[in-house]
């Protein structure tokens, strides 16, 4: 998969030049800080990803402005919950821009289905003949469905693509495009996770951190902490949410911020619920290649906290 921003002058020979010395350098890294903590840490992450969910786990992916890498981490976290997990995704591709998840997933399908699934299908049929109607990929378990608006915000579609089919699928990722602070109100309770993906600029960071506040103090009701996250943090009650939306547990907010070009990005110190993607050329790459072990991680953690919020959701934690 490719990522959306294009790289500075010469970035790819020099990417090329190092890309060969990233293994050596990654198990030094390994045995200089200690193979165990890392195996410990993967060990943890993997628990938390395939624990059994009596729901679907619903993820909003939703970018900070243009060509951020919103889509690909969108279909990462896709494929690292379906190799984790091995139950079929979905993916909506609600962003109106070009390059968007439908573009990349050549199995991808229009929504509304211009085949409607046969109503003379047995109920206990009806769950994979639905996926299969939606674009089923080689994996057998990844489906994509396009709901590109004609103007930019939510796409009117979106509610009746979730609601008819987001419950016949393990996950459901949504991939938006920038959404207005009103916007975001309305689709995180939908949501079990909402990853706000900013690029790793100082700027940009501070100027995400400051809509996560006040996207936790509307969820809430509450003037939010400093720190992000303040959405999930325990002991939260929700206020008033918008109409149509559900009650309870409020989703949990994860910045994603990502590196779309090399070198060490200047950035404020991450707090918890922040994540850095490093720069990884892989992603630029067609087709599944290998990412770097940083990059992987950081992809893991996601799906993770993600399919975490899903499961305290469903045992009514707080």
């Amino acid at each position: 998969m490719s990522a959306p921003a294009r790289l500075r002058p010469g970035a790819g020979r020099d990417g090329a030049r190092t890309d060969f010395l990233r293994r050596p350098l990654d198990l030094c890294a390994l045995a200089l800080t200690g193979a165990a903590a890392w195996r410990h840490a993967a060990a943890h992450t993997q628990q938390a990803l395939v624990q059994p969910l009596p729901l679907t786990c619903r993820i909003a992916v939703v970018p900070t402005g243009r060509a951020c890498g919103a889509t690909t981490v969108a279909l990462q976290l896709t494929g690292a919950l379906t190799r984790s997990r091995r139950a079929p995704a979905l993916v909506l591709s609600a962003s109106p821009g070009t390059d968007a998840a439908a573009d990349r997933l050549p199995f991808s399908r229009r929504w509304p289905l211009e085949e409607p699934v046969p109503t003379a299908v047995p109920p206990a049929e009806l769950g994979p003949a639905l996926r299969g109607s939606a674009g089923c990929g080689p994996d057998g378990l990844t489906s994509c469905l396009r709901l590109v608006p004609a103007e930019p915000g939510l796409p009117p579609t979106w509610h009746r693509a979730r609601r008819e089919l987001g419950h016949f699928f393990d996950t459901c990722v949504t991939e938006f495009g920038p959404l207005t602070h009103a916007e975001l109100a309305e689709i995180a309770p939908l949501h079990h996770a909402l990853v706000l993906v900013t690029p790793a600029r100082r700027r940009e960071v501070e100027r995400a951190r400051a809509r996560l506040r006040r996207l936790a103090e509307a969820l809430t009701g509450h003037p939010a902490d400093a720190a992000v996250g303040a959405v999930g943090a325990v002991g939260a009650e929700p206020a008033a949410l918008p109409a149509g939306t559900r009650r309870g547990r409020p989703p949990v907010v994860l910045h994603a911020v990502v590196a779309t070009a090399p070198g060490h990005p200047l950035i404020p110190r991450l707090g918890p619920d922040e994540i850095l993607v490093p720069y990884d050329p892989a992603l630029r790459r067609p087709g599944p290649t290998p990412l770097r072990r940083r990059t992987a991680v950081a992809i893991a953690a996601l799906a993770a906290r993600a399919v975490d919020a899903a499961a305290r959701t469903a045992r009514g934690e707080a």
